[in-house]
């Protein structure tokens, strides 16, 4: 049965993610690199905010600080990545399949967000996914009857999603200086991490739903902004 749980969980969170992967960047190496970069990139960010929560001992254990520097070094090396996207992007081009469409700088924010989602998941998730191999279980604590470890799937595979639409959402107001989706990916990701608080609270009945659901909403809300973007270029070039 743990293997079961271990296995369903795995695909619960990394299938989605790892569907996309091989299905439209791993046939292009140059996307493959550009998300490797990215992971990078996050990883960095990843070493900064450790490097921060070791030395502030009296926060070590309070989540909702450790949420604030986290995201925000997290947001800006998503800056950091498209400068230097940003400043390759016309050799990425020439070696693209369609060096002059209008879609590559949406391409390559895709790959990158995934990329940063994919490590993501891979540090956040991974080690309870080797403790769903037992023994034991350990149950949500706001559902109960719903073991941690699925839940915690399902929000690692929306997470990474999450990053993904943030990253497409980052450059476009990146490079018109669209402050308000420059905002709003601000505000969604601390709202989706402090989401997540909902799964180990002790006083919310269901806060694990109540967080699925919201992060649902944002991710909805963050695709419907991505798929605006989309048509406005469509617009532009026909």
């Amino acid at each position: 049965m743990t293997l079961l749980t271990f296995f369903g969980c795995a695909l619960t969170a990394y299938g989605p993610s790892l569907a996309i992967f091989f299905g439209h960047i791993a046939p292009n190496a140059q996307l493959v690199i550009l998300l490797v970069s990215s992971a990078f990139f996050w990883l960095i960010s990843l070493l900064l905010a450790s490097a921060i929560w070791f030395m502030a001992s009296d926060s070590r254990l309070t989540f909702t600080s450790t949420i604030i520097y986290t995201v925000l070094l997290q947001e800006l090396f998503r800056w950091f990545l498209y400068l230097l996207i940003n400043r390759a992007e016309s050799g990425l081009n020439m070696v693209a399949k369609h060096p002059k469409s209008k879609y590559n700088r949406s391409g390559y924010a895709f790959s990158a967000g995934l990329g940063f989602g994919l490590m993501f998941g891979a540090i956040s998730y991974i080690t309870m996914l080797v403790q769903s191999l037992g023994p034991g279980v350990l149950m949500c604590v706001s559902c109960k009857s719903v073991s941690l470890y699925f839940i915690s799937a399902i929000t690692t595979s929306i997470l990474i999603l999450h990053h993904c639409a943030w990253m497409m959402i980052s450059f476009t107001g990146f490079t018109h200086r669209s402050y308000p989706r420059i905002l709003w990916v601000l505000i969604s990701h601390y709202g989706a991490s402090y989401l997540t608080l909902l799964n180990s609270s002790k006083t919310i009945n269901y806060g694990c739903a109540y967080q699925i659901l919201g992060n649902l909403i944002l991710l909805a809300a963050s695709t419907a902004i991505v798929g605006a973007d989309i048509r406005s270029i469509h617009r532009k070039i026909s």
